[in-house]
């Protein structure tokens, strides 16, 4: 099997390993698995960096009781990577947060680091419409757009 494959198999394994074991004390690890010009985006930013990546990840446990990820699944598909995980975490106002959602990782050129991540899942009604006052309007925009056919 070609070297460059196994090393990204590897390292997307590495890299799911660290969002299940992520803690405050292992946040900034994520600097060993990135470039310095890493990218991490999700619905409510974009950062980049491997500081300033770990700082915002590590935002989760000032911001929420127990955050946890668990990943489910795995792929590599040319340049890119797959998770495909489950999230859980006590926030205010919310209560208990559970989701799944995906994320596609890019690596470098040889398969030794990670450039990028993208998370994919639906804000909107996994996070906005769990909030009491957006929870009703969200629902009534969803239900005149769902009423277009």
């Amino acid at each position: 099997m070609n070297e460059v494959i196994d090393r990204q198999r590897h390292l997307l394994g590495v890299y799911a390993a660290y969002y299940e074991s992520l803690s405050p004390e292992t946040v900034d690890q994520l600097a060993d698995l990135v470039t310095d010009d890493f990218v991490f985006c999700d619905p409510f930013t974009t950062v980049k960096g491997p500081k300033q990546v770990s700082s915002y990840l590590a935002k989760a446990f000032t911001d929420a009781e127990n955050p946890s990820f668990v990943v489910t699944h795995r792929a590599v598909d040319g340049d890119m990577g797959f998770l495909r995980w489950h999230f859980s975490a006590k926030v205010p106002v919310i209560g208990q947060w559970d989701f799944t959602g995906m994320s596609e990782v890019t690596f470098n050129d040889d398969g030794t680091l990670l450039r990028s991540h993208t998370d994919h899942w639906d804000s909107g009604q996994k996070f906005y419409a769990k909030i009491p006052v957006l929870r009703w309007i969200i629902q009534r925009l969803a239900r005149r757009v769902g009423s277009q056919g």
